[in-house]
């Protein structure tokens, strides 16, 4: 929506300036207020990317944390250059106003900084390393317990499932290894097993809702004519 309404700042300024509504209109000339628009279109189509980043099927609480874990340091970065008046990746953002903008750029970055470590306190991408890859060296394993550790030791050391590790999905891959090693596998399962959004959610309820429609009905009563 704000993308929409940067894109056609001009039409509805024809469109208020025709209507009579002239606050609006001011608002749409003040080149300070099109730059705070410029940058919330900005700032919000890197969150919307994020969002969308963290949905599909192979999504899992592995490759979300990464993206979460990536997007607060280039937040970092952003606040950082914003800071110095450097506004490279707000590049909507009008040079005229720069200076305006940059405190309070630097504000609501920090802010966003902030809520996105009240809302994800402990990203910590390494504790998961020995899921993603059992046969690399890790000093993040120590939170298993001694048979997960022996379990991870064989598993590390079997050269047909590292070959078979390289082929499939991780899901796929610790699947099978529970009849061996059920021990660790049940660990990392529970791991892969939360679900990261809602996005699967919400993909079930749809497709709940278009067996359960009407038009599902209409369809099931042609079929049947």
């Amino acid at each position: 929506m704000l993308c929409r309404v940067h894109e056609l700042h001009k039409e509805l300024h024809a469109f208020f300036k025709t209507e009579k509504h002239e606050r609006f209109c001011e608002y749409l000339l003040c080149e300070f207020w099109l730059s705070r628009l410029e940058y919330l279109a900005e700032i919000f189509a890197h969150l919307n990317s994020l969002n969308t980043s963290m949905q599909g099927r192979e999504e899992n609480i592995l490759t979300s944390l990464d993206k979460l874990v990536a997007f607060k340091k280039k937040v970092a970065i952003w606040k950082s250059r914003a800071k110095d008046g450097y506004f490279d990746i707000f590049s909507l953002v009008r040079e005229s106003c720069i200076k305006k903008m940059s405190p309070i750029v630097f504000q609501h970055l920090t802010t966003l900084e902030e809520k996105f470590n009240s809302y994800f306190p402990s990203l910590k991408a390494d504790e998961y390393d020995w899921v993603r890859n059992p046969f690399i060296e890790s000093s993040s394993n120590t939170g298993l317990l001694l048979c997960e550790e022996e379990e991870l030791a064989c598993i590390s050391g079997d050269r047909g499932l590292k070959i078979k590790h390289a082929e499939v999905p991780i899901d796929t891959f610790w699947i099978p290894v529970k009849e061996e090693y059920p021990s660790l596998a049940k660990k990392a399962l529970t791991s892969l097993m939360q679900f990261s959004t809602s996005y699967l959610c919400e993909l079930g309820f749809s497709t709940l809702h278009n067996i359960k429609s009407k038009e599902r009905e209409q369809y099931v009563v042609l079929k049947k004519k």
